[in-house]
């Protein structure tokens, strides 16, 4: 193969609007809205192979511009392979177009492959208990035996636990997120305590107090049996070694990145979660990502369930786990009917829509808010926080005169 057929002749960005499922459509405008925008890269090598990859521009770890794109022509494809800084879809087109130039599956390039299949798991924002039932089935019957869900304050975590371990077989596993919400070890441990004896489908737990707490993070994981999983690299990963403050990690971002953080994890000896969220494109390269990452044993957190397309002609998880492809490079098909059924203008965006939060307490009261300013309120430990009976309530405008007259009353200086 000549150097020639290797370098960038064209890139090509389309910008998407791929719709919630109607499932958890109104969680996500909420919670997000722009998530559902997605930036397709078509990078076009010398030869006239196409490789493809995606950004969701709401969400991904890192993005590039269309100047950036444009001075990437002529450029080696190799030569750029392991460059974080291209974004997500820049550097996930370039794996796909590199490993198809060569015949080869993705995680060729990547690594020595260690698996033939990778553990993935089911995503479900802060929701009502019967709403968590509902994501629990689906999952359940798409072939998912996990869900990571995201544990709140202003919900009643029993009454969500009570509804999905009911709504699912006893083999199906529910991991939590608290993203530091119980504030310290004397409110998690006696808390997460009562909930691994009550609820058996509990399994693992994330950042349950703040993860900069490396005092308070080593004594919970002494207290509690689920394993605790925290964002590699805070606090440095040495130190979150050495102090025993988690049972393994979560690990996202960029090749290099990845399989960087990857590599010490295996030295360490210590599992890790793989969390790159996308439809099937992005689920699929987390996927060859997973198969020569030794301890990416733990369910990866792609997300592709909030989506109402994969934008791949087939998708499938069987067990609990996903086929690692085989074929040349992503080894998938793009659905291209789908992907122009969902085009948009270039510098497409989401258009902000107003919200109404109340967050309804045992006694009766009730707590407006604009949005969600009160996470930081509970962080704050100026609100208790997950207290039995307390739920959340949460309205997008419909563009009626009662909501209108709603909003105003409650938020005047809006």
């Amino acid at each position: 193969m000549a150097a020639k057929d290797l370098e960038i002749a064209n890139i090509e960005r389309l910008r998407l609007d791929v719709p919630f499922h109607p499932r958890c459509a109104h969680t996500m405008t909420i919670r997000g809205s722009g998530w559902s925008v997605v930036d397709l890269y078509k990078v076009t090598l010398g030869s006239g192979v196409v490789g493809i990859g995606e950004t969701i521009v709401g969400y991904t770890w890192g993005s590039t511009t269309d100047e950036q794109t444009a001075r990437l022509i002529g450029e080696n494809a190799f030569d750029l392979l392991w460059d974080d800084s291209l974004g997500a879809g820049v550097q996930m087109a370039l794996f796909d177009g590199a490993a198809r130039a060569l015949g080869v599956p993705c995680h060729r390039l990547l690594g020595r492959q260690h698996r033939e299949v990778c553990p993935v798991s089911w995503w479900a924002q802060d929701m009502k208990p019967e709403e968590w039932a509902a994501e629990a089935r689906a999952a359940e019957e798409q072939g998912f035996t996990t869900m990571k869900v995201k544990a709140r304050p202003w919900n009643d975590i029993d009454a969500q636990l009570a509804a999905v371990s009911d709504a699912v077989s006893p083999h199906f596993r529910i991991d939590t997120d608290f993203n530091g919400l119980l504030l310290g070890e004397d409110v998690a441990a006696p808390l997460l305590c009562r909930l691994e004896e009550k609820y058996p489908a509990l399994a693992m737990v994330e950042s349950p107090i703040p993860q900069e707490d490396v005092a308070g993070n080593a004594i919970l994981r002494r207290k509690i049996r689920s394993p605790i999983a925290m964002h590699f690299g805070q606090p440095p990963v040495m130190t979150a070694i050495r102090e025993g403050v988690c049972d393994g990690f979560v690990i996202g971002g960029g090749a290099r990145q990845v399989v960087s953080e990857g590599t010490l994890a295996e030295h360490a000896k210590m599992p890790f979660w793989l969390q790159m969220v996308g439809t099937g494109l992005t689920t699929t390269f987390a996927v060859h990502l997973g198969a020569v990452l030794t301890q990416a044993r733990w369910p990866a957190i792609p997300s592709i369930n909030i989506y109402s397309h994969p934008l791949l002609k087939e998708f499938e998880v069987t067990g609990g786990h996903i086929r690692v492809p085989e074929g040349p490079g992503l080894g998938v098909e793009v659905d291209w009917d789908a992907v122009e059924g969902f085009r948009v203008d270039d510098d497409y965006s989401k258009p902000s829509v107003r919200e109404i939060h109340t967050i309804h307490w045992p006694d009766g009261r009730q707590s407006h808010y604009p949005d969600g300013g009160y996470r930081g309120e509970f962080l704050d430990a100026k609100l208790p926080g997950f207290l039995p009976g307390v739920w959340l309530e949460r309205r997008l405008d419909d563009g009626s005169d009662d909501f209108g007259r709603e909003y105003g009353e409650l938020f005047p200086e809006s």
